[in-house]
């Protein structure tokens, strides 16, 4: 795995893991943010392609953007809360490899993706089936996920003018 790929998903929900009671001083590489913010933005798009279709076989728009609200609201909660923030040592992740430069942004995308843009993208899908209530909340879990993506990633975004 690389490094910015670890940093990525360590980080993905908005929040470093602690190592050892502190929290973890080493900066992402400056990739980290761009990946980050790729990995918000199709979360975003994806969460509201789940809410456009929940709400179009759904009753009301308004109804279903509640349900996506709560659910958003719940996750943000979730992802930016303190507490079990520490990982297990038989799970944390090997050492790094040295960071490949090249390394394709569609394929740290698809890496950074699974499994909970998988997981609950797939959820949304099956629930469109059978209950639009529940399809508007997973909705909303998704765009929790992407704006906590992009709140980590925006501030550390370094642009160059």
């Amino acid at each position: 795995m690389t490094e910015a790929a670890e940093a990525a998903g360590a980080t993905a929900s908005g929040a470093r893991d602690e190592v050892g009671g502190g929290a973890s001083e080493e900066a992402p590489p400056p990739s980290a943010p761009r990946q980050l913010l790729l990995l918000g933005s199709v979360r975003l798009a994806l969460g509201f392609a789940g809410l456009a279709a929940a709400a179009a076989i759904g009753d009301s728009f308004g109804t279903a953007l509640a349900e996506a609200a709560v659910g958003a609201g719940l996750t943000i909660f979730a992802l930016v809360s303190p507490g079990s923030r520490r990982r297990p040592a038989q799970l944390r992740p090997p050492a790094a490899a040295p960071a490949h430069a090249a390394q394709s942004s569609w394929r740290f995308l698809a890496a950074a993706m699974f499994p909970s843009t998988y997981g609950v993208t797939l959820l949304t899908g099956i629930a469109l089936a059978f209950n639009h209530d529940l399809a508007a909340f997973l909705a909303g879990v998704m765009l929790g996920m992407g704006a906590t993506a992009l709140a980590y990633a925006l501030p550390r975004l370094k642009v160059r003018l």
